[in-house]
């Protein structure tokens, strides 16, 4: 007697689509709660609290220099270094122990404090931080780099539990609240003598004396290509240095080429 073998139904196209949409929509709800950036408050953010029912205790405040908030009934909150869900969870909680009764209380962030950039950019000062801001944006905020920018050594100043550290940085570096991103002026060297075109030229890592002067258009008829010198300053005093073609210079050299005496 052969056994009674029965194949399991196969799914309804219905059922494969609603399994999916499910399970995308859970995929969706995770990513959707997954933790931002966290962002602490600080002076000078600007916070808005809510409690329903209770109008007198709707407050919207700035964060003081001693880093906290007046709140009514509680007073002086001190409020930095936690995020506005920490916020909200310690207001519901001091107040809800003596003063009202499951109180439903709302904290947002109406206005982050600043960071600022300064130097080479058009309009350097403090801009209020935004959530993604990255290097690149915050100079685009600042106007842009003036003609004199170094765009290759971009730096940060970001204070670390109370200390002010350098932060070596490019344009896809994230900037923090507080951040001071330093655009400094590009470095240069200098060419004089006999050269078709004798000014000032941008450094760059890996520059020789040979490609100066190729930036300076070559030299004339009449230099001694085999006297030229570098003008450089070491501990405050120039001195002239003897230099080839191969030789490397270094910001702020002046290349000095002779002219021949035959």
């Amino acid at each position: 007697m052969k056994p009674n073998l029965q194949r399991a139904p196969l799914p309804s196209v219905w059922t494969v689509v609603l399994t999916l949409v499910c399970a995308f929509s859970v995929a969706t709800g995770m990513a959707a709660s997954l933790p931002h950036q966290r962002y602490e408050l600080g002076p000078n953010d600007v916070v808005h609290i809510r409690v329903f029912g209770e109008d007198d205790l709707t407050v919207e405040s700035k964060v003081s220099g001693d880093s906290t908030i007046n709140v009514p009934l509680l007073g002086a909150v001190a409020v930095t270094g936690k995020t506005v869900e920490e916020l909200h969870e310690y207001l519901t909680v001091r107040l809800e122990d003596g003063y009202l009764k499951k109180p439903r209380v709302t904290v947002s962030l109406v206005k982050h404090r600043n960071f600022f950039v300064n130097g080479e950019v058009k309009t350097p000062g403090g801009y209020p931080y935004e959530e993604g801001l990255t290097v690149h944006k915050a100079i685009s905020l600042a106007g842009g780099f003036t003609e004199k920018a170094e765009k290759a050594t971009i730096k940060i100043t970001r204070v670390r539990e109370g200390i002010a550290q350098p932060v070596e940085a490019d344009l896809d570096t994230a900037v923090l609240p507080d951040d001071f991103v330093v655009v400094p002026q590009a470095k240069k060297v200098y060419v004089n003598g006999e050269v078709k075109r004798a000014g000032d030229f941008p450094y760059e890592r890996g520059l020789t004396v040979h490609k100066v002067i190729t930036l300076a258009g070559g030299l004339t008829d009449k230099a001694a290509a085999s006297r030229i010198r570098v003008l450089r300053m070491v501990n405050g005093k120039e001195l002239a240095v003897e230099v080839q073609l191969e030789n490397g210079v270094q910001p702020e050299d002046i290349v000095v080429v002779p002219r021949s005496f035959f």
